[in-house]
C-alpha cells in the first residue's frame, strides 16, 4: 500500500514538473514572438502557436495572449473576419482581465478592424484602448492616440492634429526609435491623404517605407508601399506609381506569401483600371486568381471580385453583370461591402446598370455619385482643402461619359449642369496641378530648390549685360559628417535646415539657391559685377561657418565650408561640364586640407 502511494506521489510530482516546464516554455515563446502594434508577427511562428493553443497544459492567461498574437497576425494577413470573431469572444469573456496587456491589445485591434471598415465605432475602441494602456503599454497607447488623432476628435482642427503629430515625431526622433518614427510618418500621411494632399501623403508613406524597412518583419516591410502607390495614383503621378508596382513585384520574390502577391495584383489592377487598360486589367485578374487560395475571407478576395466586375462592364458581359446586380440588390453574398457607399462603389453600380440597360437605376447611382463628390468638394473648400479637386474632376468626367452614352443623351438639362460643374473643376484642377509641379521643385528638408529645379533655372539665365557676369558657386560642407556625429544622426535634418536658413537670409529674390547634394549647395547670381559676386560669395562662406548648430561639452559646433566659383559672360549652355570642373576643384581642396 505504501509503495502504491509513493508511486502515485512520484507520478504527480513528475506531472507537475512537466506542466510547469510547458508553462515556462509558452511564456518564453510569447515573449519572443511579441511585436509592436504596427509591426506583424512572423509567419513562421504560427504552426508552433497553433500547437500551443490546442494544448490543455496552458493557463487561460497564456491562451488569451496567444489568441491576440494570432489575431494580430490574421489582421496583417487581411483575414479580418476570423480575427474579429476571436477578438469579440475574448473581449466578452468574463474571466479576461482588463488590466492585462492582451486585453488592451484586443480592444485596440477591434478599433483597428472598425477602422478598416471606416466605421465610426472605431473611436470608442481607440479611446478605451488608450485608457487601458496609458502609462503601461507604450505602443498600444501611442497607436490608440494616433488612431484618435487621425480619424476622431472632429472638434480639433487638422492643422493642430498635424502639429501634435510632428511634436510626437520629434519626441521619438530624439529617442532614435526608428520603427515608431516610421509608424508616425504613416499617420501623418493618412491625414494628408484625407485632406486631399496626396503628393504630401505619398512623401510621408515613402518615409514610412524607407525608415521602417530595416526594422519591420516579413511582408510588413513592404506594407507601406501600397499607401505610397495609392497616393501617387490619386495625385496623377502615374510614372512614379508604376515604379512602385515594380518594387512590389520584386517584393514577391523576397517574401513569397499570398499577402504580398495580393498587394502587387491590387496595385497592378487598380493602375490598369484607372488608365482604362481593359486587357491588362483582365490579365491581372486572371494572374491573381491562383494566389487567392486561403484568402477567400479577406478583403483582397473582394477587391479581386471588384476587378472582375469592372472587366465584365467594360466587355459588356450582361449575364455576369446581372448576376452581380442581383446579389448586390438582394443582400446576397456581396463581396464588395468593403467599398461601402464610396464613390468607387457608386461608380461601379452606375456603370453596371447602364450596361444592363436600366437607365433609371443608373441615373440614381449617378446622382448619388455626384452628391458624394460634391460633398467631398464642399469639405475641401470649407477648410481651404482644394488640392483634391483635380481627382474629383477626373472621376466625374469618367462617369459622366459612360452614363451619358447609355442614356442616349436623355436628361440634357442635368448633363448641362454637370458640364458647368466639370468646367469649374477643370479650372481648379489646372491651378492644383501647377501648385503640385511647384511643390515637386523643392527639397523636402530645406525648402530650397532641389538640384534638378535649381539647375533648370540656372540653364535658363539670360546672358549678362555689359561689364557684368553670371556668377556660380558650389558650397561644400566639408566637415558635415563630423558635425553629424557630434550632434547625432537624428539632428542632421535640423542642422541642414539651419544652414539653409543662412542661405535664405542672405540671398536676394533674384538669386537662385538650391540643395545640390546632401552636403552641397549651389548659388547663382545673375547679372552681377565680378567683384561684387566674389565679395558676396565670401560673405556667405563666412556666414555658413558662423552658423551655430549646437554644443558639445561646452564647445560650439559649426561647419567648415569650401567653395568653388565660376564666372561666365554668356548663358551656361555647358553647365554639366562646368559643374564637373567645380566639383573637381572642391575635391582637390578637400585633399589639400588633409
Amino acid at each position: 500500500m505504501n509503495y502504491r502511494l509513493v508511486l502515485l506521489l512520484t507520478l504527480a510530482c513528475i506531472s507537475s514538473n512537466i506542466y510547469a516546464q510547458v508553462q515556462a516554455e509558452v511564456d518564453r515563446f510569447i515573449q519572443d514572438v511579441k511585436v509592436k502594434t504596427f509591426d506583424c508577427p512572423s509567419d513562421e511562428i504560427i504552426p508552433q502557436l497553433d500547437d500551443y493553443l490546442s494544448s490543455q497544459d496552458i493557463t487561460e492567461t497564456q491562451r488569451f495572449k496567444l489568441q491576440v498574437e494570432k489575431t494580430h497576425w490574421q489582421i496583417c494577413m487581411g483575414n479580418y473576419g476570423d480575427a474579429e470573431e476571436t477578438i469579440d469572444l475574448l473581449i466578452a469573456n468574463p474571466i479576461a482581465l482588463q488590466s492585462e496587456e492582451y486585453y488592451a491589445l484586443a480592444v485596440y485591434q477591434k478599433g483597428f478592424l472598425f477602422d478598416i471598415k471606416e466605421d465610426e465605432r472605431r473611436c470608442d475602441y481607440y479611446e478605451q484602448a488608450k485608457s487601458l494602456s496609458l502609462n503601461k503599454f507604450d505602443d498600444i497607447s501611442l497607436s490608440s492616440e494616433l488612431g484618435l488623432m487621425t480619424y476622431c476628435e472632429a472638434e480639433i482642427d487638422d492643422g493642430q492634429k498635424l502639429k501634435r503629430l510632428f511634436d510626437i515625431l520629434e519626441h521619438y526622433s530624439m529617442r532614435g526609435d526608428k520603427p515608431t518614427i516610421a509608424h508616425i510618418h504613416n499617420n501623418i500621411g493618412l491625414i494628408y491623404g484625407r485632406l486631399g494632399q496626396h503628393v504630401l501623403a505619398a512623401e510621408q508613406f515613402q518615409k514610412t517605407h524607407e525608415i521602417g524597412f530595416p526594422h519591420y518583419q516579413g511582408a510588413n516591410k513592404y506594407a507601406s508601399l501600397i499607401s505610397v502607390f495609392t497616393s501617387l495614383l490619386a495625385s496623377g503621378q502615374y510614372d512614379e506609381a508604376e515604379i512602385v508596382i515594380d518594387e512590389l513585384d520584386k517584393a514577391r520574390e523576397a517574401v513569397d506569401v499570398p499577402l504580398v502577391h495580393a498587394w502587387y495584383y491590387y496595385a497592378k489592377g487598380r493602375f490598369n483600371l484607372r488608365l482604362g487598360r481593359v486587357e491588362e486589367l483582365k490579365k491581372s485578374v486572371n494572374d491573381w486568381r491562383p494566389h487567392l487560395e486561403g484568402m477567400e475571407t479577406t478583403i483582397f478576395a473582394g477587391i479581386h471580385h471588384w476587378f472582375e466586375i469592372a472587366v465584365c462592364i467594360n466587355e459588356r458581359q450582361k449575364e455576369c453583370i446581372q448576376q452581380f446586380l442581383f446579389a448586390e440588390e438582394n443582400n446576397g453574398p456581396s463581396s464588395l461591402s468593403f467599398l461601402g457607399g464610396n464613390v468607387d462603389y457608386l461608380s461601379l453600380m452606375a456603370n453596371a446598370y447602364a450596361v444592363a440597360g436600366d437607365t433609371d437605376k443608373a441615373r440614381q447611382y449617378w446622382s448619388a455619385f455626384e452628391d458624394e463628390l460634391r460633398a467631398t468638394l464642399a469639405n475641401y473648400q470649407s477648410s481651404g482643402k482644394v488640392l483634391g479637386v483635380a481627382n474629383l474632376y477626373n472621376k466625374i468626367l469618367e462617369l459622366e461619359n459612360s452614363v451619358i452614352r447609355e442614356q442616349k443623351n436623355r436628361d440634357r438639362f442635368t448633363v448641362a449642369l454637370l458640364a458647368v460643374f466639370a468646367a469649374a473643376l477643370l479650372g481648379l484642377a489646372f491651378l492644383w496641378r501647377r501648385k503640385q509641379a511647384e511643390a515637386r521643385s523643392y527639397d523636402s528638408v530645406t525648402g530650397l530648390l532641389n538640384s534638378r529645379a535649381a539647375l533648370t533655372k540656372i540653364r535658363n539665365v539670360s546672358a549678362p549685360s555689359e561689364h557684368k557676369t553670371i556668377a556660380l558657386a558650389l558650397f561644400d560642407l566639408a566637415n558635415f559628417k563630423e558635425v553629424n556625429r557630434l550632434l547625432g544622426s537624428n539632428s542632421a535634418d535640423d542642422a541642414i535646415q539651419q544652414i539653409a536658413m543662412t542661405f535664405k537670409n542672405i540671398t536676394r529674390d533674384s538669386d537662385i539657391v538650391g540643395r545640390f547634394a546632401p552636403e552641397q549647395f549651389i548659388l547663382c547670381l545673375p547679372d552681377i559685377e565680378e567683384t561684387s559676386a566674389k565679395t558676396f560669395f565670401e560673405r556667405i562662406r563666412v556666414a555658413l561657418e558662423s552658423t551655430h548648430l549646437g554644443d558639445q561639452k561646452d564647445r560650439k559646433i559649426s561647419v567648415s565650408s569650401s567653395m568653388s566659383i565660376y564666372l561666365a559672360n554668356a548663358p551656361l549652355d555647358d553647365l554639366d561640364e562646368v559643374l564637373n570642373d567645380m566639383m573637381l576643384s572642391l575635391s582637390m581642396q578637400s585633399e589639400g586640407a588633409k
